[in-house]
């Protein structure tokens, strides 16, 4: 009696162990809660501190808030089929053809991150004073990641878990390009921002932050991509490799988020001041503030008017918009000025 096609497929290949398959799901799945964890908190910051920002800006964040919902939930049915329903059965996992749920997380994958990496590039707009070779060139390798992306979504879809191999061109392509998507965005970011080097101590450590934010930024998401890439060639046959690529789009859309919740925290009541032609970036935004301290340095003295020293705070306006990256950065102020000093008068005596 001959064994059915599909239990001769089975046995044809090596299963891998538990560890690798159904532990890297959970593992995948787990860290994935954490990084949507982390976006939930961050876009409630977002919506609650800067209720003034422009509509485009909400509308990008509400739209990267309805693609992580929908992937952190395709994850979760992925991983409910793969651990729980077919829990044990190798012809289900390796021979059938992939869950439509695994594709999808790929699919949302790549829209994330090109969403996020034309954002970026309009960054860059902004602050290279309206440069858009720089933002044409990223969003073309931004779309062509998607495009790639998208294609090897369509093929897995079609084909069991064990031939996701034979893609592995395609999958290589659309993460390279993302990683050297990433690597040329933190380098045209750090090449402006060095640019707006003053010399002044206060907005060399400002700028000094930014460079850091956005070369850390670019290495951690080109770090994880590339790890994909590498477990995928080395273990296309079991979920190590996905249990990484569930956590990149958790990167590009926390990075986005970061980048808008870092301004200034003073959007509030009367101070309120919302840019609306722009993109902000994490550059702090302070308003001049005043401080009077009245010290009365004869206060023995009743007939003697007190010293009032008023002292007037001017701090630097530092933002990415239009109407201020163009300007100079400027050099923290602080000026004391005495309103009003009278000495004490000597009494004659008589």
């Amino acid at each position: 009696m001959t064994s059915p096609p599909s239990v001769i497929a089975v046995r044809a290949i090596e299963l891998p162990p538990n560890s690798a398959t159904i532990g890297a799901l959970y593992v995948g799945w787990g860290i994935s809660m954490l990084g949507f964890g982390i976006f939930c908190l961050q876009a409630v910051i977002y919506f609650t501190r800067y209720v003034n920002d422009s509509r485009w800006r909400k509308l990008l964040v509400s739209f990267i808030a309805l693609l992580e919902i929908t992937h952190q939930v395709v994850i979760g049915h992925a991983c409910w089929q793969y651990i729980v329903r077919n829990f044990g059965d190798a012809e289900e996992t390796f021979v059938s053809r992939a869950v439509w749920s695994f594709s999808a997380v790929v699919f949302l994958n790549v829209l994330v991150s090109a969403v996020v990496k034309i954002f970026l590039g309009w960054r860059i707009y902004i602050i290279s004073n309206g440069c858009y070779w720089w933002l044409a060139l990223i969003s073309i390798m931004a779309v062509t990641q998607m495009s790639l992306g998208i294609s090897f979504s369509v093929e897995a879809s079609q084909q069991p878990v064990n031939s996701l191999f034979a893609l592995k061109s395609l999958a290589t392509a659309a993460l390279a390009i993302g990683a050297a998507t990433d690597l040329l965005t933190a380098a045209v970011l750090t090449y402006y921002l060095h640019t707006m080097r003053t010399g002044y101590a206060k907005t060399e450590g400002i700028i000094n932050k930014l460079i850091m934010f956005s070369v850390n930024t670019g290495a951690i998401t080109s770090a994880f991509s590339l790890s994909v890439v590498i477990l995928f060639q080395l273990m296309p046959h079991n979920f190590i490799f996905a249990a990484i690529w569930f956590f990149v789009s958790k990167l590009y859309s926390n990075s986005c988020l970061a980048t808008l919740n870092s301004r200034s925290t003073e959007q509030r009541g009367k101070d309120a001041h919302s840019s609306s032609d722009g993109v902000s970036h994490a550059l702090s935004i302070f308003r001049p503030r005043s401080r009077t301290n009245p010290v009365d340095l004869y206060s023995n003295k009743e007939s003697q008017p007190p010293l009032h020293i008023s002292v007037s705070q001017e701090v630097s306006v530092v933002q990415d918009d239009k109407c201020t990256l163009r300007g100079a950065l400027w050099m923290s102020t602080y000026c004391t000025q005495i309103d009003k000093l009278t000495l004490p008068r000597t009494e004659t005596m008589a």
